[in-house]
């Protein structure tokens, strides 16, 4: 589960988006149709990841806001776009983007969208936001101690079927959400989102060898919504279907 920030100027197109981002369940944080609202919202909330519109209200486009959300958060990032001129792409492309999503919105392109863009997160980025960290925290406070990654991978452990909040993660450690998902980052090599999505497909793999479970029953047990989110994730990661591992591990 993620937590998606949602940055359009459509009305109708952002709540479809969001209706999307929750059915395929991730948590949607906000809607803003502007750069200030995003802003705002990026601050309140710390998301795993933006979906930017590159034409939104207001004098600073989506590329601009992408260019702040990137220098002072660690998330990934996507543009929503039905068009654009190449001049319009080659700056957009300059901002090291995650992924592109291209308008009408369907569900299955959106959870590829975020599941892809969550996974690739640029690990340049993550040695950025280190970097930042070291510079303004010290060393000591480079990365998670032992004793809290051991407690935050431990509770993970024991939540798999649940929806697992960031804010509860950086509560075991006693941190701030911005500078949990940046210690993690350290202290793993990937965001928090991703270490939890490998966990979850691990277990699964482990009940599709030793266990005569269906796959509906599997992927309610790891946490997915419904089978059909817990499969397309699974191929992502495995390259091949629930079906096929259990078939092939058997």
């Amino acid at each position: 589960m993620a937590k998606v920030l949602i940055i359009e100027n459509d009305r109708i197109a952002a709540r479809d988006l969001f209706e999307i981002v929750e059915s395929l369940g991730h948590e949607g944080v906000g809607i803003a149709a502007n750069f200030e609202d995003a802003k705002a919202l990026a601050s309140e909330h710390v998301p795993d990841i933006a979906l930017i519109d590159i034409h939104i209200d207001g004098e600073k486009d989506g590329i601009a806001l992408a260019t702040e959300l990137r220098e002072d958060h660690s998330m990934a990032l996507a543009f929503l776009t039905s068009h654009a001129d190449k001049q319009t792409v080659a700056k957009a492309s300059a901002i090291r983007p995650n992924g592109y999503l291209i308008k009408p919105f369907d569900p299955a392109s959106v959870d590829a969208l975020v599941s892809t863009a969550l996974a690739n997160y640029d690990t340049t980025q993550a040695s950025i936001d280190c970097k930042r960290m070291l510079e303004s925290e010290g060393p000591q406070k480079s990365a998670l101690s032992e004793t809290h990654a051991n407690r935050v991978s431990d509770y993970i452990d024991h939540h798999l079927d649940e929806h697992v909040k960031i804010e509860e993660l950086a509560a075991l450690c006693g941190l701030g959400e911005s500078s949990f998902t940046r210690q993690f980052h350290a202290r793993f090599g990937t965001s928090p989102y991703n270490f939890l999505i490998t966990q979850r497909i691990g277990e699964a793999k482990r009940l599709l060898r030793n266990t005569g479970w269906s796959i509906a029953d599997i992927a309610l047990a790891v946490g997915f919504s419904n089978q059909a989110h817990f499969t397309t994730t699974f191929k992502k990661f495995v390259e091949v279907t629930p079906s096929e591992y259990r078939r092939l591990t058997h």
